[in-house]
């Protein structure tokens, strides 16, 4: 699993939120439209590991990234900029009274 660190989601998936996913290996044949997906990206040389909706694009060769939280922007790669992408299967959240 990975923790989650951030609001893009929210509040679906809140911070502090675990995951659970299956990395994908062929990116380009298993994309799933509409489904969460854990995706890192290159962007100017940085790497950007976040969990996002999968949407097409009207670009050529470029995907959507789309946020659950509506004060997040969608977001648009190119498909070589990814890395890597896995598939979020299931999420755990932990509430605890100390």
């Amino acid at each position: 699993g990975l923790r989650i660190v951030g609001d893009s989601m929210y509040p679906l998936l809140k911070s502090g939120d675990v995951i659970f996913y299956k990395q994908i290996n062929d990116i380009a044949n298993n994309m799933i439209w509409g489904e969460m997906y854990l995706i890192s990206f290159d962007m100017d040389g940085e790497e950007y590991v976040t969990v996002k909706y999968l949407q097409k694009s009207d670009k050529k060769d470029h995907i959507t990234l789309v946020s659950y939280n509506e004060h997040h922007r969608p977001l648009e790669i190119h498909v070589e900029r990814i890395r890597a992408m896995a598939f979020v299967k299931a999420s755990l959240r932990i509430n605890s009274i100390k």
